[in-house]
């Protein structure tokens, strides 16, 4: 019987992916690096951008502060960010049916408490950040999520939009569904889902 469903944020509740994709080429710009958005795709889901390859040839001693004015950037545009299509009735229908709700993104803190209060959300009963562990797909932030819910792992189930949190949430023992948004389709995913109203009806059945 499914009890809980784990959520990852970004490109999966919120539309924000191609706002760091925007972020990304304004701030390779600024470093004299003139690269399209669509150039920096491959960065969707890739967790610790600082242990990226690409962009470390991209950057080299830069990458720091390429990372900064990325960060800088999304953060002046949060406060236009919108919830994906269908994501607050889905919540909302999970939580009338006293289905427990977590949250569970590699972003901080403060930028998901940012996000989340501009939302007509029901409360999440977890929510687990970026600092807790290591990035996706390491499982850590999915460790402590299942340790908070103290339920079984066949009891929960995780949305989520990037072959990294699908690999962290079955590396952690847990069921995952993925949403699609700008990232390739995985095949380790339960199933993979065109958008959350698809969701919602596999859940019916989880």
């Amino acid at each position: 019987m499914l009890k809980a469903v784990l959520f990852d944020l970004d490109g999966t509740l919120v539309d924000t992916e191609r706002l760091y994709l925007k972020a990304n080429a304004a701030a390779a710009a600024q470093l004299g690096r003139l690269l399209p958005a669509a150039a920096f795709q491959r960065l969707v889901g890739a967790g610790d951008l600082r242990q990226n390859t690409w962009l470390q040839a991209q950057f080299g001693e830069t990458l720091e502060a390429f990372i900064r004015l990325s960060d800088e950037l999304v953060a002046k545009r949060l406060g236009s960010v919108s919830a994906r299509p269908g994501a607050t009735t889905l919540l909302n229908h999970l939580h009338e049916r006293g289905v427990l709700l977590g949250l569970v993104t590699v972003s901080p803190s403060a930028y998901v408490q940012t996000i989340v209060t501009q939302q007509p959300w029901p409360q999440f009963d977890v929510t687990v950040t970026g600092e807790v562990g290591a990035s996706k797909p390491a499982p850590d932030l999915y460790q402590v999520a299942l340790g908070k819910l103290n339920l079984a792992p066949a009891a929960v189930v995780v949305v989520e939009d990037t072959s990294a949190g699908v690999t962290a949430a079955n590396a952690a023992g847990l069921r995952c569904v993925q949403v699609r948004d700008l990232a390739p389709a995985s095949a380790k995913a339960a199933a993979v889902l065109p958008d959350l109203a698809a969701v919602a009806a596999w859940l019916l059945n989880a």
